[in-house]
């Protein structure tokens, strides 16, 4: 039998916007626009013969962008919610993996190694986040009665993993280009075995 690698990436969206405070701005008449940025996923992935398959539910988790505490138009991440992985064996895994669940890591990595914005007019871009613990980390899973297992990564973890940069959006039209470059990049959430597909195993 062979040992297939499981790895699944999930795209994590950032969003500006009010959750906990207002971003204000002086105007008359107009109605201020909106938008937000959606990330769209594959579905999971599952191999004939494999140890199992994972599931990622971040259906909970909001990573908005606010004014930062004591400011007006200086951003600030949030994170509200969490990130669930599930770990279903398959009937064909080993007694190990059954009991225990398959040894599994974790990361955080950026889509755009070039995901800047500059809000000095010119003067010079800086990255948007940057990822304060970077490589692969383990993952400790919790058994479950219906023979799965769970890891869960609460809003403070993941905020221990990210560095969003402060940047003074005092105009709307800085708010506009900062929504623009959001757009620009997102985070990507993977687990995997550390297998490589199609190696042996027997």
């Amino acid at each position: 039998m062979k040992k297939i690698s499981i790895l699944i990436a999930l795209m994590l969206c950032i969003t500006i916007g009010g959750v906990y405070a207002t971003w204000t701005y002086t105007q008359t008449t107009d109605v201020a626009d909106e938008s937000v940025g959606a990330a769209m996923n594959l579905t999971g992935v599952a191999y004939a013969g494999s140890y199992g398959t994972y599931e990622i539910d971040k259906s909970t988790l909001a990573l908005t962008i606010d004014p930062k505490n004591g400011t007006t138009h200086t951003t600030a991440l949030q994170v509200a919610g969490e990130i669930v992985v599930t770990f279903t064996p398959s009937n064909v895994a080993p007694v190990e993996i059954k009991e225990s669940g398959v040894p599994t890591t974790f990361s955080f990595t950026l889509s755009n190694d070039a995901w800047t914005f500059d809000d000095t007019h010119g003067e010079g871009s800086k990255n948007v986040i940057a990822l304060t613990h970077s490589g692969s980390h383990d993952v400790v899973w919790q058994s479950q009665d219906d023979g799965t297992f769970t890891f869960t990564l609460s809003a403070a973890d993941i905020a221990e993993h990210l560095d969003l940069t402060e940047f003074v959006l005092d105009t709307k039209t800085l708010y506009d280009d900062y929504t623009v470059a959001l757009r620009g990049g997102q985070i990507v959430f993977s687990v995997t075995d550390g297998s490589t597909a199609g190696a042996a195993s027997n």
